[in-house]
């Protein structure tokens, strides 16, 4: 029988129950340049032989992810309601994050939506 394991906590997640996937992409943010006329009249040769220089001796592994990054994870019940929570992992101060949740049955979400 396929199952899946959850990423966050490693519980077991069957296939008859709720799992969710979360996918993240993290990627470098480029604000809007304001090109001026001097900057179109520059010759960027030089420049730009010297960042191939550079990249030359960096990890390109380590080159890529400094651009993009993306991750997909499978989660179960209790850890996506940890993440809705707190979807950076910080609690604030002197807050308590219940692990207690109610039971959830998959077969009667279905029913109610109009799909079992």
């Amino acid at each position: 029988m396929k199952y899946y394991i959850c990423d966050m906590c490693g519980a077991r997640i069957e296939r008859n129950e709720l799992r969710y996937v979360v996918k993240m992409n993290i990627f470098a943010a480029y604000d809007a340049m304001q090109i001026e006329l001097s900057d179109l009249e520059k010759d960027y040769e030089e420049e730009i032989h010297k960042l191939i220089k550079k990249m030359e001796h960096m990890d390109p592994k380590q080159l890529e992810e400094d651009v993009h990054k993306q991750f997909v994870f499978d989660l179960c019940r209790k850890c996506q309601q940890r993440l809705l929570k707190s979807p950076l992992g910080r609690r604030p101060e002197g807050s308590k994050v219940s692990d207690e949740l109610p039971p959830f049955d998959v077969d009667d979400f279905l029913r109610q939506i109009g799909s079992g």
